[in-house]
């Protein structure tokens, strides 16, 4: 049974997440930052980076008035969502957004799931 996405080692000993269908359909904002695509659901829960039309920003879920600059992620369309060795996770969106949350260092700072509980967090 799929969860919306698979999980591939990379070479490098990260992890790829290839999503079922990679059209984002929703944004939620509470506490967090929750992106889901379809059956997936990407979960930013501490302060992450965003790159749009390249201009970088640090962007918080606890502030929310730092989060504006998300919306240029919807309506979008995901190239590649992997994690590093070290936990950092990023997102490659093909209009050329690019986020990054931070690795292991800061717990539970991200998370990739199927909308049915399934859940891979950073790797340790």
């Amino acid at each position: 049974m799929s969860h919306g996405y698979e999980l591939r080692q990379l070479p490098d000993g990260g992890l790829e997440f290839v999503l079922d269908d990679p059209v984002l359909t929703c944004l939620v904002i509470d506490d967090r930052v929750t992106l889901r695509f379809a059956r997936t659901d990407v979960v930013i829960a501490e302060p992450f980076d965003l790159e749009v039309d390249g201009v970088a920003r640090h962007l918080d879920p606890h502030r929310q008035d730092t989060l504006g600059p998300i919306l240029a992620t919807y309506p979008g369309t995901v190239r590649w969502i992997w994690a590093s060795p070290g936990g950092e996770l990023t997102i490659v969106f093909m209009q050329g957004q690019r986020l990054v949350a931070p690795g292991p260092s800061v717990r539970s700072a991200w998370s990739v799931g199927g909308v049915d509980g399934t859940r891979a967090t950073p790797i340790p």
